[in-house]
Order: structure tokens, then sequence, then C-alpha cells
């Protein structure tokens, strides 16, 4: 299977049902570390398995055939490098540096797995800040071509930064409120041609989908350190019995919304 066609597979399936979006960040002691944004997705080789008589699989000799491949974002790009010069410059320095990501997609039958990660390495802190989330960047590339359905799909460019000092670690994230989405996706619509009234119809339609797709989906926030960690500003954060590393689960809803998803965690 090419390595496109594996990522329309993943926004498809994203399209479809809940999932469950795991952020791990991992320090070492001189700052450097590994990011790791895994979509489980499961739940859609379950039911699509059962629909379809297997998702995640290819034929070899009339023989069903799991999926385990990985490849970097970078051959993606060069696969998609026409359709990304045309996007606006700040979209393509965006994309630019989602280069250092590799990609991982394991699908099976079996197992009912549909899990894809996306990683990379990072030498400092300052590297660390510079990346950018794919969860806002993935998006920009449209594997499924132009058109209506799919150049203009909602999203919420929202700014992810990060702040690390030895000490303390925040996250803040700030992203556009539902009417800002819903008034951009209009006017992609009438753009392509949708007349007003069919255009607000859709967007009610997206909007309302949107809420069910969010509403069975969790955003899950995992940050290790090399020190043991004295407090966290949150209230449902889990700290380990070591003491060195804290979850945060987010409703996907909240976190497409951007609603109490800043924090900070101060180290001893």
């Amino acid at each position: 299977m090419k390595k496109g066609t594996l990522l329309l597979l993943l926004f498809f399936a994203l399209s479809l049902t809940s999932c469950v979006v795991t952020e791990s960040v991992g320090f070492n002691a001189n700052g450097s570390g590994k990011i790791n944004y895994r979509f489980d997705m499961s739940k859609v080789m379950t039911m699509l398995g059962k629909e379809m008589g297997g998702m995640g699989t290819e034929l070899a000799n009339g023989k069903s055939k799991d999926i385990d491949t990985t490849f970097t974002m970078a051959s993606v790009y060069e696969m998609k490098k026409d359709s990304i010069a045309k996007l606006p410059k700040e979209q393509q320095d965006k994309i630019k540096k989602m280069e250092k990501f590799t990609c991982h997609m394991v699908m099976n039958d079996k197992d009912g797995t549909f899990v894809f990660d996306l990683y990379s390495d990072f030498k400092n802190i300052a590297e660390f800040q510079e990346m950018v989330s794919p969860m806002n960047t993935l998006s920009d590339i449209n594997p499924a071509g132009n058109n209506v359905a799919s150049g203009v799909m909602p999203k919420n460019d929202g700014v992810t930064s990060y702040v690390f000092d030895g000490k303390k670690f925040s996250k803040k994230v700030s992203a556009k409120s539902k009417d800002e989405i819903k008034s951009e996706y209009v006017k992609g619509l009438e753009k392509e041609g949708v007349n007003g009234t069919e255009a607000e119809a859709l967007s009610n339609q997206m909007a309302q989908s949107m809420e069910m797709i969010y509403g069975e989906s969790d955003y899950v926030m995992e940050v290790s350190f090399p020190k043991k960690v004295k407090k966290v500003s949150v209230p449902n954060a889990k700290i380990s019995d070591d003491k060195k590393k804290v979850s945060i689960t987010y409703p996907m809803k909240e976190y497409m919304e951007s609603k109490n998803l800043n924090f900070e965690v101060e180290l001893e």
C-alpha cells in the first residue's frame, strides 16, 4: 500500500468515529528528548472490520495481509510537493517543520488494532519549542485532492506553546472559537460555489457530526521528566508512582475548543 494511501486511510478513519490521541513528551537530563503523537483508532478497526470484512488488510494471493509500516513525513511531502507549493508561505513553513517526524502504522484485523504513531527526537529545549502539532498540520496536506468535501474541511488552527526551564514545564493552547470556525467553513463552501443557504445547512450538519465524534474521543497528555514532580496546576492530573510522569486526560471536545488546556508542572 502506498504511503499516500495510508495517510488517506488515516484521515478517513479519523472522520468516521472516535479515537484516542495521546501526546507523549519525554525529557532527558540534558534537555534532549522525544515527542510522540499516537492516534489509536482500534474502534474504527473493529467497526469496519465487521462491516467490510477487514479494514486494515491488503490482498496478497487471495489472502489478507496485516500492515506494519514505517515511513517519514519528508517522503510524504515529497509526493505532495506540488500541492504544498500552492499553499501560503506560513502554511508551507509549518509543514516544513513536520519533516522531522517519522510515522509508524500498525493495522491488525485479528487483534482489532489500528494505531498510528508520529514521533521525533529533539536535541534541546529550543528545538522542542519550535515543533508544531501534527493535530493542526496534517490537515494542511490534502490526500484526497481538492474538492468541496475535503478542501474546506473545518479545522481549528490552534497555537500550542511549551516552556521548560528545567524546573517548570508549561503548556498553553489557544484556538479559534466555534463561531469563527463555522464562519470560515461557510466562506470556504461559498468560495467553492455552494450558495449561502446550503452552506449554512452543511455547516450546521458538520457541527453536529463533530460534536458526536468528539463526544466519544479523548486527548491524553503525558510528560516525563528526569526529576520528580512537586505539583501540577490542574486537579485531574495523575502523577506516576516514581513521581516523574504526569498524565492528563481531556475530552476531545474540550481540546478542539481549547478549553481548560493550559497547565504547569513544577519539579522538585
